[in-house]
């Protein structure tokens, strides 16, 4: 059974790998290039939730045109800080791009200095990361899985500075999200929302599979 995971992000893609290598289904992911989508889709919604939504919708219309009919997975992921009201929030990826705009010699990971100048002298530094994945299937119905991770946000820049960039500044248990192994990230946010989705995934086609073999049954008895 084929799966669309849309996204270009190589990190992602390989959380899916990995979480689809132990599933009970014969899953196999198709990328956004596998089926032929060059498209940008501007993250206007104010939630995770809608976002998610909206990235699945737009592949979603996509595959429709091209007949192309399989379950679409898209997320949205963002940084979210207490003592910020939530920001950076949905704006997570894109939150200094207006200063990089107006100063075009600030590096790509300005928003790093930015959310330190907002925290100074703030004690409260608790943050949470949180990703909303939404599955969609070929008929438009679908659901939705999330999962948090609650951290802290540390007082200076941990090196190196690497995309996501503000994994160098995330900590949990004290350790920079960069940092952490790959069994410790596997049950962190992404990766969680990401093997609760295929979970889900999983129960709803069996189901059906079921659901068909007891009708099949049931007509050969009558």
């Amino acid at each position: 059974m084929k799966v669309i995971f849309g996204t270009t992000n190589k990190r992602k893609l390989s959380d899916m790998q990995s979480i689809l290598q132990q599933s009970p289904l014969d899953l196999e992911i198709l990328t956004l290039a596998d089926i032929g989508w060059d498209g940008e889709i501007e993250e206007t919604k104010t939630t995770l939730e809608e976002n998610s939504l909206l990235k699945a919708k737009t592949i979603y219309d996509f595959c429709q045109e091209h007949k192309l009919f399989y379950p679409i997975f898209a997320d949205d992921g963002g940084l979210f800080v207490k003592a910020l009201g939530g920001k950076p929030g949905v704006y997570t990826a894109r939150y200094a791009d207006e200063d990089r705009k107006k100063d075009p010699t600030l590096p790509p990971y300005q928003a790093l200095y930015k959310l330190l100048e907002e925290l100074k002298g703030v004690e409260d530094r608790e943050a949470t990361y949180r990703c909303v994945v939404t599955c969609m299937f070929p008929n438009g119905e679908y659901f939705q899985e999330q999962a948090a991770s609650v951290g802290m946000i540390a007082q200076e820049i941990t090196e190196p500075i690497t995309r996501p960039y503000f994994y160098s500044l995330f900590l949990m248990d004290g350790i920079p999200f960069h940092q952490l192994s790959q069994e410790q990230l596997e049950h962190t946010y992404r990766y969680t929302a990401i093997r609760n989705s295929v979970a889900e995934l999983e129960r709803r086609v069996l189901k059906q599979t079921d659901s068909k073999k007891e009708t099949h049954h049931a007509y050969k008895k009558a």
